[in-house]
């Protein structure tokens, strides 16, 4: 790589989504990092998803859901390309429980056989669909949970009624087909709405962003989005407006299907 790639900036992200809908993946993406050195910081902030990784190295892992955030720290000149998998069909696509790659970056060959770890990333690295362990569609109750679980004021027990189970019976089906149980996708979910309503009104006051995302108040958003994020809701926006002004594209350097986990 050199700094044409990047065109002097410190990461350059691109997404793309499937021409057709997919049961099982959100889009595949791509992030070049430029030349300075000492790498990039590229804060992730949780969205309920699991990412598919493969480095222009060879190395290949899965990031998976977690409601926490992570700052890895990208090698310079690097390429790295990746598919996300919707949250709905983490344990489907993987063929194994969820719960167990839960907040796990792991070696794709300790989750599956060396041979398939080996075609899965050959096919994420040149953008072809890869032949993932499951192929069933995701479990509707799934969805159906999400679908409760992602708006605001939302509960556990609605979710679970809505999907048809108790409420045991919906954090079991949660972790093994999401790896996050009710409470940590309901969190997911409010901080992505807070994101995106500070995206489309960046002036609205904060005690106005915690009641449109759901937040009991403005203190309750501003000690979750310090724990989901790292840092408090100025430093996030500062931080997001100089990723914006530095990328390429208009989206942030690792923007997110929306609504995270309601897919």
């Amino acid at each position: 790589m050199n700094e044409a790639d990047t065109g002097g900036r410190a990461s350059v992200y691109a997404e793309h989504r499937p021409g057709h809908p997919d049961p099982l993946i959100a889009c595949r993406w791509e992030q070049r990092i430029g030349p300075a050195p000492g790498g990039h910081p590229q804060r992730v902030l949780p969205d309920a998803c699991a990412d598919l990784i493969v480095t222009d190295g060879g190395a290949a892992h899965l990031a998976g859901p977690t409601a926490d955030p992570a700052v890895p720290l990208l090698a310079p000149r690097s390429l790295i390309r990746g598919l996300r998998l919707r949250t709905s069909a983490i344990g489907t696509a993987l063929g194994l429980p969820a719960r167990l790659v839960r907040g796990g970056d792991l070696p794709l060959d300790a989750l599956l056989p060396r041979p398939d770890a080996e075609r899965i990333a050959e096919q994420v690295w040149s953008g072809t669909r890869p032949d993932l362990p499951g192929a069933a569609p995701p479990d509707p109750r799934v969805r159906t949970a999400l679908r409760a679980l992602s708006s605001p004021g939302a509960t556990a027990v609605g979710a679970a009624r809505a999907a048809g189970l108790s409420e045991r019976q919906l954090r079991r089906l949660l972790l093994d087909h999401t790896g996050l149980g009710p409470r940590a996708l309901q969190r997911v979910a409010r901080l992505q709405r807070f994101l995106r309503a500070a995206d489309t009104g960046p002036d609205r006051p904060l005690a106005d962003l915690a009641l449109i995302a759901g937040y009991a108040d403005q203190p309750h958003l501003t000690r979750e989005v310090r724990r989901m994020s790292g840092l408090t809701p100025a430093a996030l926006f500062t931080e997001r407006a100089a990723a914006e002004h530095a990328a390429a594209d208009p989206a942030r350097d690792r923007p997110r299907e929306e609504p995270a986990p309601g897919r």
